[in-house]
């Protein structure tokens, strides 16, 4: 990888800018920051869950940006991102694409660090696809260094389930306040400031969310047959599994005390509960296999059945650990240049 020596977006600062792309017709919001990279080093891009704006994410960033060079974007119809005219639905092939030309166009190559929670998963293995397809590279590392994949679960859950949660838990659970019930706020550490910005970025990013077609999605990319293939042999991959089953079940019983969901509902809710912590290992755990075994790449499996799915939103060390192994590997292989300071825990 070539460091152009004036480029914004690579040096020592932070930078954010909407992006226009003619040739997708739309603009993506971006927004660089951390430590310059030098040649070799990758740059950290997250995937943000469904309906999850990047303001939502700045502790994370926050965090991440104080031992690596990250780049968070919107994705289309995501806040300040716009849509693309004459398209019914957003898909995590299109957005891959996407991507790809924001990287392109604002100059920032591989090798890439990618970071993907909740549905983020999708989109992030769609942008592995695409990338390996279009570079061809010996080693998938020296194109995409590594793999965070914090409590995204396989392409399997939407085969499985129409609604997460279940149209009968958010009938249940319809009156419940998860920010007041939760804490959510003071947890995250968020100022006033931070925490406004990120509501109205929510708020901004409804009518995208609503297009955005999760379960063709998933189904699109699980005829790519990523975990049978081992699309990503001789990678370096952390896969975290968080405790989303007990996020579900406060949702229920609060509401639930509440006076919410009629009998049907509340039994549905119940059944969605049982079935999801059922299969919640499987279709987490499966992902693994995108690399395959650790003979032919690095793999950490970490299970943090205390925290929930928000967990890194609320302690974004968790997510940071995970990047710091990653680094760590990265670095234990001569293939960055890391500072040791980003290596952190590694187990």
């Amino acid at each position: 990888m070539t460091i152009r020596k004036h480029n914004p977006w690579e040096e020592d600062a932070p930078v954010s800018a909407l992006v226009s792309l003619p040739a997708r017709d739309l603009s993506l919001f971006a927004r660089a920051s951390g430590p310059a990279r030098r040649p070799g080093d990758p740059v950290a891009i997250l995937f943000t869950g469904a309906g999850g704006a990047l303001a939502a994410y700045v502790k994370v960033e926050q965090h991440l940006c104080t031992f690596v060079r990250t780049l968070f974007y919107d994705r289309a119809g995501y806040d300040l991102s716009t849509l693309p005219s004459n398209v019914e639905s957003l898909t995590a092939q299109d957005g891959a694409i996407d991507l790809d030309a924001l990287l392109s166009k604002i100059d920032v190559g591989p090798p890439y660090l990618l970071i993907g929670h909740s549905f983020g998963g999708i989109p992030l293995r769609e942008f592995l696809h695409h990338q390996l397809v279009k570079h061809r590279p010996a080693k998938t590392t020296d194109i995409i260094s590594g793999v965070v994949l914090y409590d995204t679960v396989s392409e399997l859950a939407w085969a499985l389930f129409p609604r997460m949660p279940s149209a009968d838990l958010l009938a249940v659970s319809q009156d419940v306040d998860w920010e007041e019930l939760t804490n959510f706020k003071t947890e995250s550490g968020m100022t006033d400031e931070e925490w406004n910005a990120a509501i109205e970025a929510s708020l901004r990013t409804i009518k995208g969310a609503r297009r955005e077609d999760t379960h063709g999605s998933a189904r699109a990319l699980a005829k790519k047959q990523q975990l049978e293939k081992h699309t990503y042999h001789g990678g370096i991959l952390a896969v975290i599994r968080c405790n989303m089953a007990g996020d579900y079940q406060k949702m229920y019983d609060e509401g639930v005390r509440l006076g919410g969901g009629t009998q049907k509902e509340r039994e549905g809710a119940k059944q969605f509960i049982e079935e999801w912590k059922m299969y919640s290992y499987q279709m987490v755990k499966a992902q693994v296999d995108l690399v395959g075994s650790s003979d032919q790449g690095s793999i950490l499996f970490r299970e943090l059945m205390d925290w929930g799915h928000d967990s890194l939103m609320r302690k974004p060390e968790l997510v940071g650990d995970a990047v710091r192994w990653v680094l760590a590997a990265l670095e234990e292989k001569g293939m960055a240049t890391v500072d040791a300071v980003a290596r952190g825990s590694r187990s």
